[in-house]
């Protein structure tokens, strides 16, 4: 991550000194006592007053990021992970009481009023609910919550097989599940299943411990659990646990239907008596699995031509991010898993990582990564920082918005049959993803409402769960494998409840790609001034400016499920 000196300069800061660094409480503390002896007397020095304390906010929030990204880029170097913990778990404890302080100066400040109809109404809405949601009893609880997070990345980094006689990443064995043998995919399924069962035992230990820490977070909350505290505490002001309920049971009705008939077209074209979990990632033609980059520079160099084909500057950015060494891709040993976007707060740019292999999932991941990098660039003027946030589920539409608009390019840049084919997994990724998200959501709604289940109730839940948005796949013989799949869903242990954003987004991403599709000036204009906008104005708002209607429950089902699996019988 080095200095960035060129398309995106790092703005002046304006309050505190160009080389501070929030990498001690002691310094961070001198700015934050600094913020509570002010006395602003007028509606500008309390809009300067929030100014000042957002340039200290953004400092710390890159301190804090260039500290994760580290530790999780090398997780075995454990210099890299004192520092990160010490910065979450022994600097922003202390930080947390006195930002608590900072708040109710705020909402007691006389000119709060003229500051909310002056622009700050969001930020005023969520300063708010801060003060309301705050305990000083649960920052050691979250800081302790933060450790055995830490704990899960270090154990599934460090999580390889031996493949033809060398160690592979489980992310690297992806490949092998598209091989075109079923042989090779089976034998890649059970050593990539049986390798993560190893440590089933370890994480189940992990998580009782959290669920035992957050039910204790939200009855200091004075929540009745902590599935309705995390609701309120992640700003969901336009929707309820009932509408995700919902959103489930449409799920169900229209979503499973629909994957059963192409899945049960998977089993006949593969010619196999039932559908096995090593099938569904396999070519349906038997063609070798399509690897369009061999390298960093190759994954790089496919999505940006993918991005500018959307907009000539959306590539851009990503080759100009690439340039700047703000890009981590490749997989290898003791790499954190998954992927993330982020962005350097004071710089006011963003940084992506991958754990990536080299097939097309792994171009539509960077793509994913770079509509949220895009948001970021797009909205990086914006203040008061909580601006320059938007809400998860407006985030999501700008990375799977931006997953649907190239999948209407991938003839410009893949061979025409593994285009064709790449469109086709995507058109069923769009409607797959809405029966993983509902079983990820379903299955937290269980066990944050029931906090003091046992592990064999936890694993009944889970494979009724699986049961009720089966699509047709057969695990027989597999039950232990299966009842443990939630482990690599590393949300659920780091980011609780960070998962329905996801199906909420891709409504808007469909809505986004049939607007491509009939006007793409006017789709991608929509599209970039919804990004510009942050997180400055509300949910519904967002959906809006970008062209899109805000649907919590799924009720628009009826209408998109049918235009997908239209096209996706066109590209079968």
């Amino acid at each position: 991550m080095t200095k960035v000196l060129d398309r995106h300069p790092q703005p002046a800061l304006k309050f505190l000194a160009e080389d501070f660094v929030a990498d001690s409480f002691e310094k961070i503390n001198v700015v934050l006592q600094e913020l509570l002896a002010a006395s602003p007397s007028s509606v500008e020095e309390w809009r300067e007053w929030v100014l000042w304390r957002s340039e200290l906010d953004s400092v710390i929030a890159e301190e804090s990021l260039k500290r994760m990204y580290a530790s999780v880029c090398k997780t075995n170097d454990e210099a890299l992970e004192k520092a990160n913990l010490d910065f979450q778990t022994e600097i922003m404890p202390k930080v947390e009481p006195i930002d608590d302080l900072l708040d109710r100066k705020y909402l007691d400040g006389a000119f709060r009023d003229a500051l909310r109809d002056g622009g700050f109404d969001i930020y005023d809405r969520s300063i708010e609910l801060g003060v309301k949601m705050f305990r000083q009893e649960n920052v050691q609880l979250n800081a302790d919550d933060e450790k055995l997070s830490n704990e899960y990345t270090r154990t599934i980094a460090a999580m390889t097989v031996t493949y033809k006689g060398e160690e592979v990443t489980l992310s690297g064995m992806s490949k092998y599940l598209a091989d075109p043998d079923r042989v090779v995919r089976e034998e890649a399924f059970r050593l990539v299943s049986s390798r993560r069962l190893i440590d089933a035992e370890a994480l189940d230990a992990v998580f009782d411990k959290m669920v035992a820490l957050r039910d204790k977070v939200s009855r200091n909350a004075d929540f009745e659990n902590y599935r309705d505290y995390m609701h309120v505490g992640k700003e969901r002001f336009d929707y309820t646990p009932e509408d995700c309920l919902a959103f489930g049971e449409n799920v169900k009705r229209y979503i499973v239907p629909a994957m059963r008939k192409i899945n049960e077209h998977r089993r006949q074209k593969l010619g196999v008596d039932t559908l096995r979990p090593w099938d569904t990632s396999v070519d349906l033609d038997g063609a070798d699995a399509f690897e369009p980059f061999t390298d960093a520079a190759g994954h790089v160099d496919v999505s940006a031509k993918l991005m500018s084909a959307v907009a000539e500057d959306f590539g851009e950015e990503l080759r100009w991010m690439s340039s700047q060494g703000l890009l981590d891709l490749e997989t290898r040993p003791h790499k954190g898993p998954g992927g993330f976007m982020d962005n350097l707060e004071k710089r006011r740019v963003p940084v992506i990582f991958a754990n990536s292999g080299t097939t097309h999932s792994d171009v539509e991941t960077l793509v994913h990564e770079g509509g949220h990098a895009l948001n970021g660039l797009f909205c990086r003027d914006l203040e008061p920082v909580a601006y320059r946030m938007p809400p998860l589920e407006f985030a999501e539409v700008a990375s799977m918005g931006l997953e649907a608009l190239v999948m209407e390019h991938l003839e410009d840049v893949y061979p025409a049959d593994e285009a064709q084919r790449a469109r086709r997994d995507s058109l069923e990724g769009m409607l797959s993803t809405f029966a993983w998200v509902a079983t990820i959501d379903g299955f937290q709604h269980w066990i944050y409402t029931h906090p003091q289940h046992t592990r064999e109730e936890r694993t009944a839940a889970w494979n009724t769960l699986l049961d009720d948005f089966s699509t047709g796949v057969d695990w027989s013989g597999l039950e232990n494998e299966r009842s443990a799949v939630w482990h690599r869903q590393l949300h659920i242990f780091q980011v609780p409840f960070y998962y329905i954003e996801y199906a909420l987004a891709q409504m808007g991403a469909i809505q986004l790609w049939l607007n491509y599709r009939t006007d793409r000036e006017a789709c991608v204009a929509a599209y970039r001034h919804g990004l510009s906008l942050g997180g400055s104005t509300g949910l519904p708002e967002l959906f809006e400016a970008a062209g899109l209607s805000f649907d919590p429950r799924g009720n628009g089902f009826a209408d998109w499920v049918p235009q997908i699996v239209a096209e996706w019988e066109k590209a079968v």
